[in-house]
């Protein structure tokens, strides 16, 4: 089965995006993927309809890339003498979600072992899950992005210990053939 990537940016004039993140998580991130993913389609409808009905002004960009993109990678460096309580931080903008050792991933007893126990933490991650795939190998837990182009470049991974923890961040990656021509389409306002 193939599969493609629409792409679409709305801008909307008169909301300020904490009123719109908040329709869809409320006021901190969670752990309610399936519920964020129904209330994000129907915010979205709300507010098409509201822009195409006349009560909102905005505007729509749309393009359609297929499947031939290439997918950003990165790589966390793991040291487990140094890791106890340590933490790795991965922030978009001003929002951080922050992986603990000895809460959300155990050190082990080898860097191998923390690399394995880092990655299965990231892919089981209600946020971090969807947008990263994360593998242990020999003491590197390496990262591969879910999204092509380069959107997942902005996402700064960070620690509070550098001697436990050193990153190659996330680079590389374009985006599929376009099949359809970013466009714009007048929703009751021109650019």
């Amino acid at each position: 089965m193939a599969s493609c990537y629409l792409v679409l940016a709305l801008r909307i004039e008169g909301r300020a995006a904490v009123d719109l993140k908040n329709q869809i998580t409320g006021s901190a991130i969670g752990n309610n993927g399936n519920a964020y993913s129904q209330r994000l389609v129907q915010m979205v409808q709300r507010e098409l309809k509201a822009c195409s009905g006349g009560t909102r002004q905005g505007n729509l960009y749309a393009s359609i890339l297929d499947s031939t993109a290439a997918l950003p990678t990165g790589q966390i460096a793991c040291v487990q003498a140094n890791a106890a309580g340590d933490t790795v931080t991965f922030t978009y903008g001003g929002v951080a979600i922050v992986l603990t050792e000895g809460v959300d991933f155990l050190r082990g007893a080898s860097n191998t072992t923390l690399a394995a126990a880092l990655a299965a933490a990231i892919v089981a991650h209600p946020v971090l899950g969807k947008l990263l795939d994360a593998v242990g190998s020999v003491g590197n837990c390496n990262l591969t992005g879910k999204v092509p182009t380069a959107l997942l470049h902005d996402i700064a991974i960070s620690t509070n210990d550098g001697t436990a923890f050193s990153f190659t961040q996330l680079n590389g990656g374009n985006e599929g053939a376009a099949q359809f021509f970013l466009q714009h389409f007048a929703l009751n306002r021109t650019p």
